[in-house]
């Protein structure tokens, strides 16, 4: 059992875990007479049936959190509305399987409840999800969506009562989640190619797939990478000369990103990206700092050495600036204005989470794509003073005695609320569940850092 739970804690799994979560995601073609891919179903139940497994055999819950993150981004089904999700009898089966593992482990292993450090932010955000539904008319399509607050708030304190930290567990995730992200955006790039052959290669590489990757948009992958992004740096500064070619594999979703031509995906990128180079300037070594004007070296020279794609890159971005401001934001100034004046009607509780919806009948439009107006039209007061409580306890866990680690998340945290300025991050549903299953890992780890200070720069203990 110890060999396992040694294979259980290493990167391979965790790598595995990513493989099958890719290779599942590929498999996008309806596969009659299934309305959904059944290889992409597949890999669902694979990874519903690891976890089952370990949360029966393994009292550490350590170990399921790489595949709860791989069910953010497996799915690819580009179409998928409420009616058609609750119409697919497996989505049922899977969720019995997902939800029956911890009921198993709580019996068996009966682990005791702790009160977790951010217990009483997402408690509050949770009531703030569920409260307009009180104040509004009964829509039962609100009933999901607003519960998913309590969702949030269960994984959190379930992780938080059974999970056996690890630092360098959240780092692994971080780097491999990383490189699933960055091909998932490679495959969204490789489709746009491989079906515009009548187009020349510059245009080809921006020209994209023409959809949305089931279960996110292209937008959304750039602020999961600038999240993520920064984990490189926890590795290369554990063993600077093995894991220099790291700097070589961060080059991957930088391009990415600049292919996706996504104006809020590159600013939250910018700010991963300039974070890392201040950081290791300041507080790495000779060697740190000799491999990063490599690594700059080598984005310079691949600048260089295709200018025509990178003047096309800027002529979509000046295309994409459109006429006003409104076309400027791609629409987002009028659905600001349409979430204040739903705040304005709904001060203290808010329009609830179909408001949005309503206001544009036969439209996917679900978020405000900004967490302030986000939580304002939709929680009201309340909901913002929650996002407020939680912001407040978010600052004293991470900026309390800062270590490498804390330096690095608080880098790709703070990208990614930046981006979600203008678009939907905070109440995004694989951000809020990668955050709980962070937060509740690193507090409940032993050992908080693998780093010591020596004359202000950082080297592993």
């Amino acid at each position: 059992m110890k060999h396992i739970e040694k294979f259980l804690n290493s990167g391979l799994f965790i790598a595995i875990i990513f493989a099958i979560t890719f290779i599942a995601w590929t498999q996008f073609e309806e596969t009659p007479p299934h309305a959904f891919n059944i290889y992409n179903i597949y890999g669902i139940f694979i990874l519903a049936g690891l976890m089952f497994i370990i949360l029966v055999f393994f009292e550490n819950t350590l170990f399921i959190t790489p595949i709860l993150i791989s069910f953010l981004f497996i799915v690819n089904k580009s179409d998928m509305t409420f009616d058609t999700t609750v119409s697919f009898l497996w989505i049922y089966i899977a969720l019995g399987i997902v939800f029956l593992g911890p009921i198993i482990h709580f019996i068996r292993f009966k682990p005791k409840f702790k009160k977790g450090h951010f217990t009483l932010g997402l408690t509050l955000i949770a009531i703030s999800y569920i409260a307009s539904l009180f104040f509004l008319p009964f829509e039962i399509t609100a009933i999901p969506v607003s519960i998913l607050g309590f969702v949030y708030l269960g994984f959190y304190l379930f992780l938080t009562s059974t999970v056996k930290g690890n630092i360098s567990y959240i780092f692994k995730i971080m780097l491999f989640a990383n490189i699933l992200l960055s091909l998932q955006v490679g495959f969204y790039v490789y489709q746009g190619y491989i079906n515009h052959p009548e187009l020349g290669f510059v245009d080809r590489i921006f020209i994209g797939w023409g959809r949305n990757l089931g279960w996110a948009n292209v937008n959304d992958m750039c602020f999961y990478i600038a999240l993520t992004f920064p984990s490189y740096i926890y590795f290369i500064y554990k063993k600077p000369y093995r894991n220099m070619y790291l700097w070589l594999v961060m080059v991957i979703p930088l391009i990415m990103v600049l292919l996706t031509k996504s104006r809020g995906g590159m600013i939250g990128f910018a700010v991963s990206f300039l974070g890392v180079l201040a950081f290791n300037t300041v507080k790495g070594h000779r060697v740190q700092f000799i491999q990063m004007l490599v690594f700059l070296s080598i984005i310079g020279i691949i600048f260089f050495t295709n200018q025509d794609a990178l003047m096309r890159w800027w002529e979509i971005f000046l295309e994409s600036l459109g006429d006003d401001i409104n076309d400027f934001s791609t629409g987002r100034i009028a659905i600001y204005q349409q979430g204040l004046e739903v705040f304005k009607a709904h001060p203290l509780f808010g329009g609830g989470w179909l408001s949005l919806q309503q206001l544009n009948p036969g439209t996917r439009l679900f978020m405000y794509h900004s967490t302030p107006v986000q939580s304002l039209a939709t929680m009201g007061l309340f909901g913002f003073a929650a996002l407020l409580v939680h912001y407040f306890q978010v600052i004293t866990f991470f900026f309390k005695k800062i270590t490498l680690e804390k330096s690095l998340f608080i880098i790709g945290y703070l990208a990614s609320q930046i981006h979600g300025l203008i678009d939907n991050v905070q109440y995004a549903v694989p951000y809020s569940l990668i955050m709980v299953i962070f937060f509740a890992i690193w507090e409940n780890s032993e050992k908080q850092t693998d780093f010591n200070i020596v004359h202000l720069r950082y080297e592993q203990i």
